[in-house]
């Protein structure tokens, strides 16, 4: 009953702030890596990322891929070398990971044209497909999330506040037109 009242209630303590950006950090750094495990996924021979003129990606670029991206993103953070392979060796067993699971989707992608070609839609067999890749994707995300957090940790919390701080700064450039 006597405790302090906080005059204003809206304006969030310094660390649920972190938390925030490092939450928010998280997110970002997922989606980024989701854009490069889409690369390695879809390198078997799936539509997708293609390198030249319709040429698949194979493992080897998009594990180079990977390797210039986290070069590049933790430069402006000062990262040192150590850090650098740690945090590709993290992403690029991600990569290899979520890659385990194309033959699965390529199946799933395979059966839903089969079942939108035959005279009468088996609607239970397509809802089984839906459910299928629903459980993957939320395999390789957690699979994805779990190699974010365990590259975030290679990094001082001063570094991960500056790459949040980059990452801001470009998807705002993305959003705004590059303004």
């Amino acid at each position: 009953m006597n405790e302090p009242i906080n005059s204003n209630p809206s304006a969030p303590s310094s660390s649920r702030r972190r938390r925030g950006l490092l939450i928010a950090g998280v997110i970002l750094g997922a989606i980024t890596l989701l854009g490069g495990v889409k690369a390695f996924v879809y390198a078997k021979g799936g539509p997708g990322w293609h390198h030249g003129w319709g040429e698949q990606m194979s493992s080897e670029d998009i594990a180079d891929r990977i390797q210039h991206g986290v070069k590049y993103m933790l430069s402006d953070v000062d990262a040192t070398a150590d850090q650098k392979t740690k945090v590709t060796a993290i992403l690029q067993a991600a990569a290899q990971d979520v890659h385990g699971l194309s033959d699965q989707h390529l199946a799933a992608r395979t059966q839903i044209h089969e079942i939108l070609s035959a005279p009468t839609i088996d609607r239970a067999r397509l809802e089984t497909v839906r459910a299928d890749e629903l459980r993957l994707a939320d395999q390789a995300s957690k699979r994805i999330v779990t190699a974010v957090a365990d590259a975030a940790e290679v990094l001082s919390p001063e570094q991960r506040t500056k790459l949040m701080d980059e990452m801001q700064k470009h998807h705002h450039g993305w959003h705004s037109g590059g303004k």
